[in-house]
């Protein structure tokens, strides 16, 4: 391959995957679940790391209370 076709070849390449690495974050901010199925999942740590689970809430007790949302910050450029 030429080195003007291997570069334009590199530019699509990196074009593309920067397109569908934009994509990725179209589906609003991130959160941390708060619902008893939620209480029953491996956190990132324990996932990573190995580790057990903390023990499932019965099902008579209350519901967790929701943490306030997020602080809506600027981006850093």
């Amino acid at each position: 391959m030429s080195r003007p076709a291997a570069l334009l070849a590199r530019l699509i390449v990196t074009a593309l995957a920067a397109a569908a690495l934009n994509a990725c974050g179209q589906k609003g901010p991130l959160f941390i679940p708060s619902t008893p199925v939620a209480a029953q999942r491996a956190t990132l740590p324990q996932t990573v790391f190995g580790g057990t689970a903390a023990p499932a809430a019965p099902a008579s007790a209350t519901p967790a209370a929701v943490p306030p949302p997020l602080p809506n910050l600027p981006e850093i450029q």
